[in-house]
């Protein structure tokens, strides 16, 4: 007993608990307010949130979505978005509506398929637009490089051809005045 308080008071123990609790990891999935749905109770009685997922235009995939605890999904402080933590080594179930056919009176058959994604997949997914922005921007700074590009080599050949012209003379009708 006095052995065990030691340690304890060592430390021991909360070395190994600590140890314990690094191996769990959360990754941050950051999504803005339009793409949250709304709070409702599930089977066993929780409170669940829908989030959506924006198609992706390089593969076409359609809209997806995915359902979260509503304790889990929080405003962000700073801006205008939302965020929710997961643990980072787990997997998360997405669900999106897939046209099976179409029936006699002409409707479409929609089915839902879901799959599991690892989350870092998921967070990739979800956080697709930062990728975009990125990209629009590293266009936009190439465009404006190329504009400054083409701006130099116009003052350049005006420079040159002023160079060549030949230089007027004042006329004498002027000077005599």
């Amino acid at each position: 007993m006095e052995n065990d308080l030691k340690e304890f008071l060592e430390g021991k123990d909360t070395k190994e608990a600590t140890e314990e609790k690094a191996e769990y990891k959360e990754i941050t999935l950051k999504f803005g307010k339009g793409l949250v749905g709304d709070e409702f109770k599930g089977k066993d009685g929780n409170s669940y949130r829908q989030i959506m997922i924006p198609p992706n235009e390089e593969t076409k995939t359609p809209w997806q979505s995915f359902v979260v605890k509503s304790n889990q999904v929080h405003d962000n402080q700073f801006g205008k978005g939302m965020w929710c933590k997961l643990p980072e080594n787990g997997s998360t179930t997405v669900v999106k509506h897939v046209a099976k056919g179409v029936d006699e009176s002409g409707k479409t058959i929609w089915e839902n398929e879901k799959n599991k994604i690892p989350n870092k997949e998921l967070k990739a997914m979800v956080e697709a637009y930062k990728n975009k922005d990125k990209a629009q921007e590293t266009t936009k700074a190439e465009s404006k490089d190329a504009l400054l590009d083409k701006i130099e080599k116009k003052a350049l050949e005006a420079n040159a051809k002023e160079k060549k012209a030949p230089k007027k003379t004042k006329s004498k009708a002027k000077e005599a005045r």
